[in-house]
């Protein structure tokens, strides 16, 4: 049978891992002709993955006779990752792993979709709020935000790495109210989908003076894009605003100083900047890589951040960078 004769299934590509080997081929429907785009034991690739993501390409294809292959290998890449992550941080810590793993498939298809629906605002806000409270039940421990930190290898995947990080955090400088912690969750899973939609996906963790007019304008970008959706606090649209804002007032977009900057902005930015340091150092040994980027956010008090995060921040991630 030739190729113009087979029969095609859409998988929906929040559900594929873009790092893992593929089970089968994979096409792309252009033109409405499918056109093979990687082989069997090819990877997608975190580049192709946000390029994607940019393009608000929610889907790709497998032939129909191919697609229980295709969807039992999802199935059996996520749980050997739900496993590894429980290797570190404790068999205890299931339910909160397991429902950080449906919280980033939905990140990945509200990164991917082209257009942000309020049914998909909602749907993640549901799961965030299963999260929260399953996190407040059992706080973070060094232990397991050391295993939900994950290799960067993608825009979602920063994002995520992020919100775990923040609410770590928040709830390590006294915020323990359910709905707080929701709001800095979502502000950080959310923080970079303007830089998403907008196509800019270079990561750094460098002075915001230095940076590109299209770079600082992803927050008010990524808020634009929300805002169509309705249905958020404007807690949250706070935190994507400000999260580029430093304390020294040179920060953007809008060179806010000091106490003009919301605390769960400033929480989320030494969240964001941990995590682009990993990812800037990810070929070194993971403790090296956590040394740099607790150096990092050392050297941003009283420049990047105010100083009542100091030293109670620092010392929570050196913590962690021992395990």
């Amino acid at each position: 049978m030739s190729e113009s004769e087979q029969s095609y299934s859409l998988v929906i590509l929040a559900k594929v891992n873009p790092e893992r080997a593929l089970p089968t081929d994979i096409y792309l429907k252009i033109d409405q002709k499918y056109i093979r785009f990687r082989e069997q034991g090819d990877v997608i690739g975190a580049e192709k993955f946000d390029d994607f993501m940019q393009k608000g390409l929610e889907g790709i294809y497998v032939l129909a006779d191919e697609i229980m292959i295709f969807l039992d290998w999802i199935t059996n890449v996520r749980d050997e990752e739900i496993d590894e992550t429980l290797k570190d941080s404790g068999d205890d810590t299931k339910e909160i792993v397991t429902s950080m793993f449906d919280i980033k498939e939905k990140v990945y298809e509200t990164y991917l979709t082209s257009d942000l629906s309020e049914e998909i605002v909602e749907e993640l806000q549901g799961q965030v709020n299963d999260f929260i409270s399953k996190v407040k039940d059992q706080p973070f421990s060094k232990q397991t935000i050391a295993a939900l930190i994950t290799r960067n290898s993608t825009l979602a995947d920063h994002s995520i790495n992020v919100a775990n990080l923040s609410v770590y955090l928040a709830m390590l400088m006294g915020h323990g109210h359910q709905l707080v912690l929701e709001n800095v969750y979502l502000g950080a899973i959310l923080h970079d989908l303007g830089k998403a939609k907008a196509g800019l996906t270079e990561i750094g963790s460098g002075d915001g003076r230095f940076m590109s007019q299209a770079m600082q304008g992803h927050p008010e970008l990524s808020v634009k894009v929300i805002r169509k959706s309705k249905g958020l606090p404007d807690a949250v649209y706070k935190i994507i605003l400000q999260h580029h804002e430093q304390f020294n007032g040179y920060g953007y977009p809008a060179g806010l100083y000091g106490d003009d900057i919301y605390e769960m902005a400033q929480i989320v930015s030494i969240a964001n900047v941990f995590d682009n340091v990993l990812y800037e150092n990810r070929k070194l040994p993971r403790d090296k890589a956590w040394e740099l980027a607790i150096k990092k956010v050392e050297l941003g008090k009283e420049r990047f951040w105010h100083p009542k995060f100091f030293p109670r921040v620092v010392e929570a991630l050196k913590l962690a960078k021992q395990i």
